[in-house]
């Protein structure tokens, strides 16, 4: 298992010494609206980084609307293609589509026409991500943050019905504790998990307590995953927490073996 965590490209060298194995960037790291002559000086800072960005989240964002009258698939093939050839340079895996502003189901559009427009864009995402050599994953998300896909088997079912072979799905703590969605539904969509996002109670560092964070490791390890696992929570004081978070990750899994 690679242990990792989500921070701003100018946090990559204090996690790296934190010990790390790689960092999880937001997407606008990569500045996809940039030509490549503006965004070279950013994209070399980070390849010249102690660790790799093996993952990016907030992949689209809410200029980029998947679903309603502003939905544009041209614009958005264009900023994926930037994005994603981008991403692929600099080493990552897996891009995450949590993005619930940009895939939000406004009030005045119909649910299903919004979900045929949402299905759409995830087929264009999946294909932009499988030409660039990339993992897709979409991220469920709490009520809170989004109208739709809230729950991993919403999403697990949705990414079958519509026969979206090319996108694949993310697990997260934080979102199945606030949904209060069983680990179940881990399992169940264990075919197509390729990340994982972890925290502990109110979205603290792992190893806080409050979530069930031994019964989600227990899971991962009986479907047999062994890719990534970033840490997305809020950091009161990232160089001081952050080794006492990854020893926790690491025992953690390690414990889930027996």
């Amino acid at each position: 298992m690679r242990f990792g965590v989500c921070v701003a490209p100018e946090a990559i060298a204090l996690v790296a010494d934190a010990g790390f194995d790689f960092c999880e960037l937001p997407a606008r790291a990569v500045q996809p609206f940039d030509d490549d002559r503006t965004a070279l000086p950013a994209l070399r800072a980070i390849a010249a980084a102690p660790i790799r960005p093996e993952a990016f989240n907030v992949l689209i964002p809410a200029t980029i609307p998947l679903a309603g009258p502003q939905a544009d698939l041209v614009a958005l093939r264009s900023y994926l293609r930037a994005a994603f050839q981008r991403m692929a340079w600099l080493g990552a895996a897996v891009a995450v589509l949590g993005s619930g502003a940009a895939r939000r189901i406004p009030a005045d559009v119909p649910r299903e026409a919004a979900l045929d427009q949402l299905a759409d864009a995830l087929a264009l995402a999946g294909d932009e991500a499988d030409r660039a050599g990339i993992a897709l994953a979409l991220e469920h998300l709490n009520q809170g943050e989004c109208n739709v896909f809230n729950r991993v088997a919403e999403c697990q079912a949705f990414i079958h019905d519509r026969g979206l072979s090319r996108v694949q799905l993310l697990a997260d703590l934080y979102h199945l504790e606030l949904e209060h969605e069983p680990l179940g539904a881990v399992a169940a969509a264990a075919p197509l998990l390729v990340h994982v996002h972890v925290a502990d109670g109110g979205r603290t560092a792992p190893g806080n307590g409050g979530y069930d964070y031994a019964g989600f490791m227990r899971v991962l390890r009986q479907i047999g995953y062994d890719a990534r696992i970033s840490a997305e929570c809020r950091w009161n004081d990232l160089a001081g927490e952050a080794p006492t978070a990854l020893a926790f990750m690491r025992a953690q899994w390690q414990a889930a073996q027996h």
